[in-house]
């Protein structure tokens, strides 16, 4: 998702990202971050009237309001550092059934098959 020369709207005081769970003030001029709590000022790119519900009347056409997850494209200002290669963890039961059943086994070999 982009939004486009426009930045990505976010908490000014925990810098969390815009999402489903903000509640909206004065018609849509406003909004509390689902996080903090606190209050934001809407700037004028990204104002939408808000319903009798209180849904933005574009709640269904923002990825941010209607989806799960959501990939924001970010330019180089939201970055401190260079992007860092992907980093993985992997977590295994160990316990004696899990050893019994070969599930740690095969577990371990399959990743071990993929990663060489």
């Amino acid at each position: 998702m982009s939004f486009k020369n426009d930045p990505i709207v976010r908490c000014k005081d925990c810098r969390a990202y815009i999402n489903p769970f903000v509640r909206w003030l004065d018609n849509g001029q406003r909004w509390i971050c689902s996080f903090c709590g606190d209050i934001n000022k809407t700037e004028n790119y990204y104002y939408s009237t808000i319903e009798a519900d209180g849904y933005r009347t574009d709640h269904d056409d923002r990825p941010e309001f209607s989806s799960g997850t959501v990939d924001f494209i970010a330019n180089h200002e939201y970055m401190n550092r260079p992007p860092m290669p992907p980093t993985y963890l992997f977590a295994f039961d160990v316990s004696k059934p899990a050893i019994d059943s070969g599930y740690l086994a095969s577990a371990c070999a399959t990743i071990k098959s993929v990663i060489e």
